[in-house]
């Protein structure tokens, strides 16, 4: 009954796009999180004793950028930490795009003229991220990108496909009329590809129709083309579909997942981990999912009655109340257990919101001092070890010595007690350093989220920008 009334509300409140919720944007050095912002950064930096095997380092690039901008690192401080993470056996996943990210113009030129293509690739261009993408353009004039873009496209349109759009989702924090600019110049140049990528991005799609007209014959439906377009544009919250061309609307109104789509890319730019509805939709075909789901958590937040940035697990609680109310609880369950959480890189969602249902519940618990711990939530899992969160609770505010083997779960409960330098604690100290690495690593997002908000993608489902002030 509940989400019955949320839902009702919803739709009576008619909650139209809404820009996402704001951190409190705070200047990255003045922070108070920002020393275990730094705590965090160094301890994903720091290389393990032993390599566990298959071990990949998909943090050390996070950390490096956090590094920068919250310890405020001068230019040649920050090039040499780069330049160290580079050398490593195990460099981090993304350390060339940070590299590039963080370089000034000439030194830049002068890294991308020695790189060489990976295997099977015509050029370098598929291999250097959304956080270089953004500065070739923005810093550097975007000459050199949009010839060898062309370039690509004239060797493999696939390559050149997916390059163009990482491009204009790098480019998509830029205004209309700046989008508007390089596509022109990039449809000039004969670059096709990016010349319609750069369109679809923009808030208003009258332009990426228009331009359908003018494609080179045998490149593409057009109807797959709008719809293509529509369904990111949908993800985005400043996306109003009421503003598009009669063409655009006339599709999305031939089935119901625009609507749907739309409410859940509004509760993603809010909540990250929301994203994990997307697979949902898609795997279960419930709608209400987007259309209720969603739909009243948007509310929510929109009236304040939710805050995603301090109180995170607030909303990936509700939202499992919600999925339950439409999907019901064992088929939740079934399609959770195996999927993954965007952001989370490792872990299955079922565990991850198991996690945040249950710090939601202690939270009460942890933070004060005569209550009695509350039962075990009725929306967990099966196999989730309420009881020993509980007595490691009691253990904890009795200010008992924790073992290495429970410090993973003590940090969760820190986080539930909002103490995440003691959360950061007990993960240093951790027996299973894999796993503290991931809950380290999700921490230092969730405090950045509440400081500078500097990891914010430019749009869902997209990783980093790693953007710098001037250098």
């Amino acid at each position: 009954m509940r989400w019955l009334v949320l839902a009702i509300t919803a739709a009576i409140l008619g909650i139209g796009p809404i820009s996402p919720a704001a951190a409190a944007q705070t200047e990255p050095s003045a922070c108070t999180h920002t020393p275990t912002i730094l705590d965090a950064a160094d301890f994903l930096l720091a290389e393990p004793a032993t390599f566990p095997n298959f071990w990949r380092d998909r943090f050390g690039d996070d950390a490096a950028y956090l590094k920068i901008r919250y310890g405020g690192l001068a230019y040649a401080e920050g090039t040499a930490l780069i330049a160290g993470l580079e050398k490593r056996s195990h460099p981090p996943l993304r350390i060339v795009e940070l590299r590039l990210a963080y370089a000034k113009t000439s030194d830049r030129a002068a890294m991308i003229a020695g790189m060489q293509p990976l295997p099977n690739a015509k050029s370098i261009v598929p291999q250097l991220g959304l956080p270089a993408f953004h500065v070739l353009v923005t810093e550097d004039g975007g000459d050199w990108l949009l010839g060898e873009l062309g370039h690509l496209q004239t060797l493999d349109l696939n390559q050149a496909s997916d390059a163009a759009k990482a491009i204009a989702a790098a480019l998509s924090v830029l205004d209309d009329a700046a989008k508007t600019q390089f596509a022109q110049r990039a449809e000039n140049a004969g670059v096709w590809l990016l010349a319609l990528e750069m369109r679809a991005v923009k808030d208003d799609l009258s332009d990426y129709v228009a331009y359908l007209d003018k494609l080179p014959p045998h490149k593409g439906n057009r109807t797959g083309f709008i719809r293509n377009a529509l369904y990111s544009a949908d993800l985005r919250p400043s996306f109003d579909i009421s503003k598009q061309p009669a063409e655009v609307q006339a599709l999305d109104r031939q089935n119901d997942m625009g609507p749907a789509i739309r409410q859940v890319g509004q509760l993603v730019a809010y909540s990250p981990q929301a994203a994990i509805l997307l697979p949902l939709v898609n795997e279960t075909g419930d709608l209400r999912l987007g259309t209720t789901v969603a739909a009243a958590l948007n509310a929510q937040i929109a009236a304040k009655q939710l805050d995603p940035i301090n109180d995170p697990d607030a909303v990936t609680t509700a939202m499992l109340d919600g999925i339950d109310y439409v999907l019901g609880h064992r088929k939740r369950e079934d399609n959770l257990r195996h999927a993954l959480i965007f952001e989370a890189q490792g872990e299955t969602a079922d565990s991850f919101i198991d996690r945040a249902l249950a710090r939601s519940t202690l939270t009460s618990f942890m933070q004060s001092n005569g209550a009695e711990p509350p039962p075990r939530p009725k929306l967990l899992t099966g196999a989730f070890p309420w009881e020993q969160w509980v007595g490691l609770a009691s253990r904890l505010k009795a200010g008992e010595t924790i073992s290495p083997e429970d410090r993973i779960v003590a940090a969760d409960l820190m986080i539930a007690a909002d103490r995440p330098s003691d959360a950061l604690a007990f993960l240093k100290t951790a027996g299973d350093w894999k796993t503290a690495v991931l809950r380290a690593h999700g921490l230092a997002l969730a405090l950045d989220r509440r400081c500078a908000d500097l990891l914010r993608p430019p749009m869902p489902l997209w990783q980093p920008l790693y953007r710098f002030e001037p250098r």
